[in-house]
């Protein structure tokens, strides 16, 4: 391992060696057993000093801990027998990873929101099927009865529906209106099938 600069140990010992009481007090309570606390902490410390001399760290906290979490996946990944409880820990850790943060509702909202703007696009008979398909629950069968049409239709228009939603959603990813494309999609049948 090559040697620690002056500035990264020093970094390490001001944000860094302060929590080692706090992380080894959480690790006690989340480790699996087998997992010995000192070799996670130690790894987790070998890991920070290797980190090339560039990187700066925002939140060492949520750093030291998101390091310590993959060493327990890893570890669990790696191990020859896992046991059921090892799991459903590394299933709590999982859960604590993936919290809620404003940036994850937000990017959550506007994705709906192209959603919503992909089926508001949908030709009428294509929307009216995917709506109550997919919102209302109902079987092609009853979906072909209600709207008077064949089965064979209803399964017609709800995979045009889905086409056209996934270009849509695909032109938006892209962030280039290419309206032209979906137009295109939605002339091809005038009927809505």
């Amino acid at each position: 391992m090559p040697s620690v600069s002056r500035e990264r140990a020093h970094w390490l010992a001001t944000h860094i060696l302060p929590l080692e009481a706090q992380l080894r007090a959480w690790l006690r309570r989340v480790a699996p057993r087998g997992i010995e606390v000192d070799d996670l902490i130690q790894e987790a410390y070998a890991k920070l000093a290797s980190l090339p001399e560039d990187i700066r760290i925002a939140y060492p906290k949520a750093y030291l801990y998101q390091i310590t979490k993959r060493l327990i996946n890893d570890h669990i990944r790696h191990s020859t027998v896992i046991s059921i409880e090892a799991l459903t820990e590394a299933a709590q850790l999982s859960i604590l990873e993936t919290s809620f943060t404003p940036e994850r509702i937000l990017s959550g909202r506007q994705e709906l929101d192209r959603l919503y703007q992909a089926i508001a696009s949908l030709p009428d008979p294509c929307r009216a099927v995917f709506v109550m398909r997919k919102f209302d629950d109902m079987p092609h069968k009853v979906i072909a009865a209600e709207l008077r049409i064949s089965e064979n239709m209803v399964e017609k228009r709800m995979s045009r529906a889905l086409r056209i939603i996934i270009e849509h959603m695909q032109v938006s990813d892209r962030g280039v209106a290419k309206d032209g494309q979906l137009a295109r999609a939605k002339r091809q049948d005038p009927q809505g099938a």
